[in-house]
């Protein structure tokens, strides 16, 4: 090879070879959001074994009855990010996070409105009250209520 010569590395190679990688970090993503939704699903729903009756009573005393609508949407994002030719995780991502915060809120007002939870107490009496009502599937948990508390 000739002094002061570079030999070029092809682009349409390294462009291939980023998109061969992609595909399989997406597919890789596919298949471990399906295996997790599955996996909540039997552990949430069905209460079964160890981690099923731990998992199951802590997710509800964080989110109420919302723990039932997580490995649903979670399978939901992983099917739509595999029949889109778009490789977009995060604003999916994003846009479950948006929609359980709506409900979050929504069914926030509707605890303060049917006066489930004494918003006149201290905020750890709050959150351990909605923590014990979510546990129950009664209200919406403690990361729901958390916002009822008063401005003083």
């Amino acid at each position: 090879m000739p002094k002061g010569k570079r030999r070029k590395t092809s682009t349409k190679t390294t462009n291939r070879t980023r998109k061969k990688q992609n595909k399989i970090d997406i597919d890789l993503t596919v298949v471990s959001m399906i295996i997790v939704s599955i996996l909540l699903t039997v552990l949430i729903y069905t209460n079964s074994g160890y981690i099923g009756k731990t998992l199951s009573p802590f997710l509800g005393g964080l989110m109420g009855w919302m723990k039932y609508i997580l490995p649903i949407g979670t399978f939901v994002i992983a099917i739509n990010l595999a029949c889109e030719k778009k490789e977009t995780l995060m604003p999916k991502l994003i846009q479950y996070a948006v929609f359980l915060m709506c409900i979050a809120v929504v069914m926030c007002i509707y605890q303060i409105s049917k006066h489930t939870i004494d918003i006149t107490k201290e905020f750890g009496d709050i959150l351990s009250q909605a923590y014990e009502l979510g546990q129950k599937n009664i209200g919406g948990g403690m990361l729901r209520n958390d916002s009822s508390i008063p401005c003083r």
